[in-house]
């Protein structure tokens, strides 16, 4: 039965430079003075979204504030984790390094596809052995699975305690790069507080720093007030050290598609619009024979009274042509078409440099037979590379946050410097960095 509010985490896996030198010294030192004072900066919780085509920096920069911040306020003794695809932020690694200088244990992941000088540098000053407090581990494809074809493609970002705050995750949709901040739309989720949640989250991320595969695939944690569900593309036996309690794995084995077929259009008092279920979707890459199987699954949802619509950005014309086809309207948001380098760091391809990257589904109505309104966001795609990739995604039972989600998703709609009519291809770019 569901809570009127919690938060369920599904987590889909698939798997030194020199020391500071004198010149960033006294930042060093001003970086430990204020971890080491009576620290009350608190990090923001909930939502937070980047806008690429405002003029303000600052709307572009919220996401990574948020990060930065918390780095920045990581008091000596702490442990930070990052799990991301990959990093080319300058600041980010000097806040980094300024951490680890002060004492703070800086513990981070990547993908192998994209590294960037800053990343390996940072890499050469932590080292690269998970048995050491301080490490980065370039993962060769999933950190968890090795499956080929497989990445590390979570961006979870954790503190053990920043500020006056203890247990703290930012979960995003962002990578720690200048193109996140820049040439994409991002969602984060911060959390701060919640042990259980963190423990959970910690396991994975150990796991994770092994580079190698890892068991039990599917793994639900559940607690009185917050169900947690590590999955992959196949169910395993249950880690009873890790669970309080575990789901049966999902029936048709990809959890997008059965959080679909799990809805139901006639919308529970108090949820909805008009008596029906209301579904928008946010998706990066929804393509190929999963991304048509989950276009179909909406497609019947909308043919049963469900209100559906779609925002998309690297969709496939053939998923596209089954949403509309099933009376579902649908926008892209991608822009800026022309030769960019390959997501897999291999050459250039053509394609949108400037585009959403947000990947959630908000609904307000029935799910699981129960009247909810409900948020699901992270990293996962709507393609085949998710199943063998590490992936996270929140389910989040919360009428505001949900009511957050469903806001940004209607201001992108709206904005003709955000979406456009589906089969274009803009050669306008309305990020501005």
């Amino acid at each position: 039965m569901l809570v009127a509010a919690g938060l369920f985490l599904i987590t889909v896996v698939a798997g030194g430079v020199p020391a500071v030198p004198s010149s960033a010294s006294a930042a060093a030192a001003e970086s430990a003075r204020v971890a080491a004072r009576a620290d009350t900066w608190r990090p923001p919780v909930g939502p937070a979204f980047n806008s690429p085509n405002a003029k303000a920096a600052s709307s572009r920069l919220v996401i990574l504030k948020r990060i930065n911040d918390a780095i920045r306020h990581a008091p000596r003794g702490s442990v930070i984790r990052f799990s991301t695809y990959s990093i080319d932020r300058a600041d980010t690694v000097k806040y980094l390094g300024q951490a680890h200088a002060r004492g703070v244990k800086v513990q981070i992941v990547v993908n192998d596809n994209v590294s960037s000088p800053v990343q390996l540098r940072l890499q050469k000053r932590l080292g690269r052995s998970a048995k050491n407090s301080n490490f980065m581990i370039i993962c060769k494809a999933a950190c968890r699975n090795n499956a080929r074809g497989g990445n590390q493609h979570m961006k979870t970002y954790s503190f053990s305690k920043t500020g006056a705050s203890d247990y703290v995750i930012i979960n995003s949709s962002a990578n720690l790069t200048g193109g996140a901040v820049n040439g994409q739309w991002n969602d984060s989720y911060t959390v701060a507080g919640n042990k259980a949640l963190f423990d959970s989250w910690v396991n994975i991320f150990r796991q994770q720093s092994l580079d190698r595969a890892a068991s039990p695939r599917r793994v639900s944690y559940r607690s009185e007030t917050l169900s947690v569900h590590y999955q992959r593309v196949k169910a395993g036996q249950p880690n009873t050290r890790e669970t309080v309690s575990v789901a049966k794995a999902a029936s048709s084995g990809d959890a997008p598609l059965d959080r679909v077929n799990l809805v139901s259009c006639r919308a529970k008092p108090g949820f909805g619009a008009g008596g029906r279920t209301v579904i928008r979707v946010a998706m990066y890459a929804w393509y190929g024979t999963r991304g048509e199987r989950i276009a179909r699954a909406l497609a019947k949802r909308k043919s049963e009274g469900c209100q559906v619509a779609v925002i998309g950005s690297v969709v496939s014309n053939t998923v596209v042509g089954i949403l509309r086809k099933g009376r579902i309207p649908v926008k892209a948001a991608d822009w800026d078409f022309g030769q960019k380098l390959a997501t897999s760091g291999k050459g250039m391809v053509y394609g949108p440099r400037c585009y959403m990257h947000l990947k959630f589904m908000t609904l307000s109505g029935t799910y699981k037979g129960a009247g909810t309104a409900v948020t699901f966001t992270g990293s996962e795609n709507w393609s085949a590379p998710s199943l063998s990739s590490d992936e996270v995604t929140y389910e989040i039972h919360d009428r505001r946050v949900a009511a957050q989600y469903t806001d940004k998703w209607k201001r992108m709609w709206a904005s003709n410097s955000a979406t456009h009519p589906v089969y274009r291809e803009p050669k306008t770019r309305p990020c501005k960095g």
